[in-house]
C-alpha cells in the first residue's frame, strides 16, 4: 500500500490527498536531514526551543505544495506564520513537532499537517517516518497507514485511571503550582506516565497503545491536527476545563469519557 492510497471514505476528497502526499515528500526530506549532523539555533535565546535547516526546509515545501494546488487556500506554519488567514480553508503546518528529539536523534518527534474549514479543524494527520507510521482522521473516523496497509483504529475501552498508560511532553513545561500538582497526581494516579513523546503520544492514544496524552501550553500548529484523530477514533479531545476541541493551551486526550471525567476530576482538586 502507497503512502499517497487513501482509506475509501476520504478517496474523494482532493485536500486528503493533497495531505498524503504532503507528508510523503516531507518525510523523505526529514529522513534524509535526520541521519545527518543536525545543527540547531535555538527561537528563546537560552531556553534550548531549538529550529533546524531541515524544519524550515521542510516548511517551505508543505507550503510550496500547498500553494500549488490550491492557491486560495490559508496556511499557517510555525517557522514563517501566517497567510490568508481569512480563507474559508487553512492549513497548519508543525514540519517536525518534537526539534528537541530530531537534534537528538530520537523518533520521538512528527509532523503535524491539519486542515480547518471556517475556523474548525477538519482532517488531522500524525506522520513519524523512521518508524513509518501515519495516523490521519476526520473527526468521524480515524486509520493507521504503516507496515504497508491501510486499518481504521479505535481507542482502548480502559474506564479506570489506575489502568491507563498516559503521556505528556516534558515535566519543566508544568511551571506553575498549580500545574505541578496535576502532573504529580496524574504519575500517582495512572498507571503509568511517559514523557518526551511530543504528538507520538496522540497517536497512539487514537491507535488504542495508550489511553491518556495531555499538555500544557500548545501553539495552534501543535493542537489543530490532534482533535480529528483523537475523535475520529472514538476518543475524547477537551482543554483541562472540559470544553471539546480546543485548537491550542493546555489540552488533554482521553480515550474513554469515564477516563475524561476522571482526570478533569484531578484538575479541579
Amino acid at each position: 500500500m502507497s503512502m499517497t492510497t487513501l482509506p475509501p471514505a476520504l478517496a474523494e476528497d482532493d485536500r486528503a490527498r493533497l495531505a498524503l502526499a504532503l507528508a510523503a515528500e516531507s518525510g523523505r526530506l526529514l529522513t534524509e536531514a535526520f541521519w545527518r549532523d543536525v545543527a540547531a539555533a535555538s527561537k528563546r535565546g537560552n531556553a534550548f526551543d531549538p529550529v533546524t535547516a531541515a524544519d524550515e526546509a521542510a516548511e517551505r515545501l508543505l507550503r510550496r505544495r500547498i500553494a500549488e494546488a490550491f492557491p486560495r487556500d490559508g496556511l499557517l506554519g510555525e517557522e514563517f506564520g501566517g497567510e490568508h488567514a481569512g480563507a474559508e480553508y487553512v492549513w497548519v503546518l508543525d514540519p517536525v513537532d518534537g526539534t528537541r528529539a530530531f537534534v537528538c536523534g530520537m523518533p520521538g518527534w512528527t509532523t503535524l499537517i491539519a486542515l480547518k474549514r471556517h475556523g474548525t479543524p477538519i482532517l488531522g494527520l500524525i506522520h513519524q517516518p523512521l518508524i513509518g507510521l501515519l495516523v490521519i482522521g476526520n473527526g468521524r473516523n480515524c486509520w493507521r497507514m504503516a507496515r504497508g496497509r491501510v486499518e481504521p483504529v479505535r481507542t482502548r475501552a480502559t474506564t479506570r485511571l489506575q489502568d491507563a498508560l498516559a503521556g505528556t511532553t516534558l515535566p519543566h513545561l508544568y511551571d506553575t503550582a498549580e500545574k505541578r500538582a496535576f502532573l504529580r497526581a496524574m504519575t500517582r494516579r495512572a498507571r503509568h506516565v511517559q514523557f518526551d513523546g511530543d504528538a507520538l503520544f496522540y497517536a497512539n492514544v487514537a491507535c488504542g497503545r495508550m489511553d491518556v496524552a495531555f499538555d500544557t501550553g500548545l501553539a495552534p500548529h501543535d493542537a489543530a491536527a490532534l482533535a480529528p484523530i483523537i475523535e475520529g477514533a472514538g476518543g475524547v479531545f477537551s482543554d483541562w476545563r472540559g470544553n471539546r476541541n480546543p485548537v491550542s493551551g493546555d489540552v488533554l486526550a482521553c480515550a474513554t469519557p469515564e477516563l475524561q471525567r476522571q482526570v478533569l476530576a484531578l484538575l479541579e482538586a
